[in-house]
C-alpha cells in the first residue's frame, strides 16, 4: 500500500522537482483529488526537499486552495442556493 502511494506521489513530481518552492506550493494550492497539505509532504520528502523550505510551501498551498474553494463556494453555490 506504501508504495502504491509513494508511486502515485512520485507520478506528479516532475514539475514540482523542477521548481522545488513554487512547484510545491500550487501542487498543494490547486484543490483537486490527490493534491494537498499530506501528498505535497510526501513528495517533498522523497524529493529531499528540506523542511524549511517545504513547510512554507505547504503553508502558501493551504492558504491558497482555501482562498479559491471559499470563492467558488460563495460564488456558486450561494447562486444556486442563493
Amino acid at each position: 500500500m506504501v508504495e502504491k502511494l509513494e508511486k502515485k506521489a512520485m507520478s506528479k513530481s516532475d514539475q514540482i522537482e523542477k521548481y522545488e518552492f513554487w512547484g510545491l506550493v500550487l501542487f498543494v494550492g490547486i484543490p483537486l483529488p490527490g493534491t494537498g497539505a499530506w501528498t505535497g509532504a510526501l513528495i517533498a520528502s522523497l524529493l529531499g526537499i528540506k523542511v524549511r523550505k517545504a513547510f512554507p510551501a505547504i503553508l502558501l498551498g493551504i492558504c491558497m486552495a482555501t482562498v479559491i474553494m471559499t470563492i467558488l463556494s460563495y460564488t456558486v453555490l450561494g447562486g444556486i442556493f442563493g
